[in-house]
């Protein structure tokens, strides 16, 4: 009786509101579901979720306006592929939530229908942390998936992207993160003591001995952040006082090739993933903050820095919008975007030259609890 007394009331409700719209004139809108986002330029937002499930945004990059969403997983890590075939993540469902089973899913979604195209169950042992760009990524040739691993011992899973599976887990211990070489099916790890070290594997899964680097830096009086994006084919690291490390990776072990200082006047870098390239203009992007000390190295930026990889020079300085995470556009003439730590989005148009500037041509406030991830579609 309860349920039915319910479903009449709200069948009653309903109606009522229905017969007041028509009386104040108000036609009643049609909701409808897209097959596709539309054309254009696109810029997809990760919401980390920490206090549940993550969640990416995808916003029209000229006005900031919402035209999708996809769900998935606890602290997920999101990947778009090269020329944005595909956006895959990468994250742990939990069962009971707060107990129980997990189950480590990557997640393949097509970026345009926003539909998942595929999903492949792998090693429970995906580090559940928050995202970052050495937590996920595709081998040179496209056909892998290097996962972070942590139990809390590390580790990075190959995935099989053709098979759908795990090839091989390869034992990294006291290093974090992998970063695809150029070619082959290799990555690099950062490890503790100051050295960086090269994990060869073969189709059968073989993995060879690793090759590691001479000290490239100090983990106790010159960090480095784990967010490295490769400038120039060389894998690049920026240290908490503001240091590029430039590192080839292309032989059989790391080398560092060159050390670029950038930072001056007390400011020094901050953030997460906290810089960005954009590779036909040689111009490498960099959030900074003033007033450096000792644990500033995540506040968010009050400025954003451009250098250029050919001269090794400072080239422009930018106000800020505090933010904490960014990307590039890859077009002639490209566009930045950063999220700051309050979830609000900001799309900067950018002035190439001799000098380099941005200005922030959209803005949109609010839109994630836990930002840390930026892709874009152009």
């Amino acid at each position: 009786m309860r349920n039915h007394l319910i479903l009449s009331l709200s069948v009653l409700a309903a109606s009522g509101a229905q017969a007041l719209a028509q009386e104040a004139g108000i036609q009643p809108e049609t909701l409808v579901v897209e097959e596709r986002i539309s054309e254009g330029n696109h810029i997809f937002l990760m919401d980390m979720g920490i206090s549940g499930p993550s969640q990416i945004s995808v916003l029209n990059a000229d006005d900031l306006s919402l035209e999708g969403n996809m769900g998935m997983g606890t602290f997920s890590q999101m990947l778009m592929s090269p020329g944005a075939p595909s956006l895959f993540t990468g994250s742990v469902y939990m069962k009971r939530f707060t107990r129980g089973p997990i189950e480590a899913v990557i997640e393949e979604f097509d970026p345009a229908t926003l539909a998942v195209k595929r999903e492949i169950v792998v090693s429970d042992k995906m580090a559940e942390t928050l995202s970052q760009r050495g937590a996920l990524n595709l081998s040179a040739d496209g056909k892998y998936l290097f996962v972070q691993n942590a139990t809390p011992a590390t580790s990075v899973n190959v995935v099989d992207l053709t098979a759908g599976k795990d090839l091989v887990e390869v034992p990294t211990p006291g290093c974090w993160t992998a970063y695809p070489a150029t070619e082959g099916l290799a990555f690099t790890t950062i490890c503790g003591d100051g050295s960086l070290v090269k994990y060869t594997v073969a189709a059968d899964g073989t993995v060879s001995e690793p090759a590691k680097s001479d000290k490239i830096f100090d983990a106790a009086s010159t960090p480095i952040f784990g967010n490295a994006v490769r400038v120039d084919g060389l894998l690049t690291y920026v240290t908490y006082d503001g240091k590029l490390l430039m590192v080839d990776d292309s032989g059989a072990a790391p080398v560092l090739s060159k050390t670029i200082g950038f930072a001056v006047d007390g400011w020094a870098p901050g953030g997460y993933n906290l810089m960005a390239y954009h590779a036909a203009s040689h111009t490498l992007f960099v959030l900074m903050h003033s007033a450096a000390a000792d644990g500033s190295h995540k506040r968010p930026a009050e400025e954003i820095w451009a250098i250029n990889t050919e001269s090794e020079k400072l080239v422009g300085r930018s106000a800020a919008h505090g933010e904490s995470n960014i990307a590039v556009s890859m077009g002639k003439v490209p566009q930045l975007v950063g999220v700051d730590h309050m979830g609000g989005v900001h799309r900067y148009d950018v002035t190439l030259g001799d000098s380099v500037s941005l200005t922030e041509g959209a803005a949109r406030e609010g839109l994630a609890a836990f930002a840390t991830m930026i892709a874009t579609d152009y």
